[in-house]
């Protein structure tokens, strides 16, 4: 008896064992891909020319398109897809009819006081077939997996999830991929249904109902704020309006901020709800009022657009953005401006802050917000100029004048009680 009571023991065992000795060898102590946070405004800037020449809204049904992407271009996509979920860092190399994807994600550290890695690295080897990407090989830490495996395996994983669908979808659509050194080459049938199928996967049900409430939330907060003014304070209307979602929030305080900052970014940035979420346009709508930071609309806009993507995407994508917006602006807008600059930097330090630390955020708003403690004095900041003037006095965001004066903007901002 007591040896049939030590197999079943071995065998209740065995896959604990099987299990431990799996992640053991997925783990390693060194990453495969160094952790990178900037986003350049010039790859930002790249992005925006190959979504404007290739805007789904105006393309006919089965219109045949080809996108060419430099690998420099993927590999900040790559990078930006890796800051969702778990945080992590990927590298791409493109050679003739093929890739080499690598990815590391960074574990908790108590892994490594545990005496086991903390560094989950996968090391992907692509190539093409008649057109299509293919798997090669890929490494999960030292544990090899052969390609038509790990393509099975994944197969099986999405046929079990609410995305086979999408990925049938996505599939028809995809024509043919071509890699070259320097660039892959993406020929596809456009489908109209892929852009209600992006917009699914990009806001869910249960977001959609969150976004739902911020909105009425926000309405709200237009409505009893000065009834009849068509100017409004921009701290009068988010300090209420963070502090009743927070209160209402609970434990996920971080998302309902992150919800507030998208609704408000939408409406200063003039974009109507219903591009992403088409039931909205049933949703209430405030009445036409303009937010303002230190008596500027455009202030306002700059930090709330910055706090939404910061809150959402993170803060190298947001100072990207803004970077290019002015650089954008010096070239052909109203020229480059360093207090526009000043309110992204303090938007998305506030979106930081409502993403990571939604308590201290809490705090400061239960005390009351003011224009002055969201957005530092502006005073003696340039503005209005023009590419010619802006290189003349600035040279390039890289030259000691530019860094100076960017470095003063950080000061100020870092002086606000609110980001201490």
């Amino acid at each position: 008896m007591s040896r049939l009571l030590a197999w079943l023991g071995a065998l209740l065992l065995l896959p604990l064992c099987a299990g431990l000795l799996v992640v053991a060898l997925a783990l390693e102590d060194r990453p495969l891909v160094a952790g990178g946070d900037e986003i350049s405004a010039a790859a930002i800037a790249r992005a925006r020319d190959i979504l404007r020449r290739n805007d789904p809204r105006r393309l006919a049904p089965n219109t045949t398109r080809e996108v060419r992407v430099a690998g420099a271009d993927l590999e900040t996509l790559l990078n930006f897809a890796a800051r969702r979920g778990i945080r992590g860092s990927a590298s791409l190399d493109l050679r003739q009819a093929g890739a080499d994807v690598r990815y590391t994600a960074t574990l908790p550290r108590l892994l490594a006081d545990l005496g086991v890695g903390r560094f989950l690295n996968v090391d992907a080897r692509l190539g093409t077939s008649d057109g299509q990407l293919q798997v090669e090989q890929v490494r999960i830490g030292r544990i090899p997996v052969p390609g038509p495996l790990f393509e099975a395996l994944l197969a099986q994983y999405i046929r079990h999830t609410d995305l086979a669908p999408e990925i049938a979808l996505l599939r028809k659509t995809v024509a043919r991929v071509a890699i070259a050194p320097a660039e892959l080459t993406l020929t596809y049938v456009w489908q109209p249904e892929l852009l209600d199928s992006a917009r699914k996967l990009a806001i869910g049900p249960a977001e959609q109902q969150r976004l739902a409430a911020a909105q009425q939330q926000f309405v709200a907060a237009i409505g009893r704020t000065a009834p009849g003014s068509r100017k409004l304070a921009l701290a009068d209307v988010l300090g209420p309006l963070l502090q009743q979602a927070g209160a209402q929030a609970g434990a996920d305080r971080g998302q309902a901020y992150r919800d507030v900052l998208l609704v408000t970014a939408l409406h200063l940035s003039g974009r109507n709800i219903a591009a992403l979420i088409p039931d909205a346009a049933r949703w209430p709508r405030p009445r036409p009022v303009t937010l303002t930071l230190r008596e500027r609309g455009d202030l306002a806009q700059h930090f709330v657009i910055s706090a939404a993507i910061a809150a959402h995407a993170g803060e190298p994508l947001a100072k990207a953005i803004g970077l290019e917006k002015e650089i954008d602006d010096a070239q052909r807008g109203s020229g480059f401006s360093f207090v526009d600059l000043a309110a992204d930097r303090a938007g998305t330090r506030l979106g930081q802050l409502a993403a990571r630390s939604p308590e201290r955020l809490a705090a400061a708003v239960a005390a009351g917000l003011t224009d002055a403690a969201l957005l530092p004095s502006i005073d003696g900041l340039p503005e209005h100029m023009m590419a010619d003037e802006f290189r003349r006095r600035f040279g390039s965001p890289e030259a000691p004048a530019y860094r100076q004066m960017s470095d003063e903007i950080d000061r100020r901002i870092a002086a606000l009680a609110l980001f201490r």
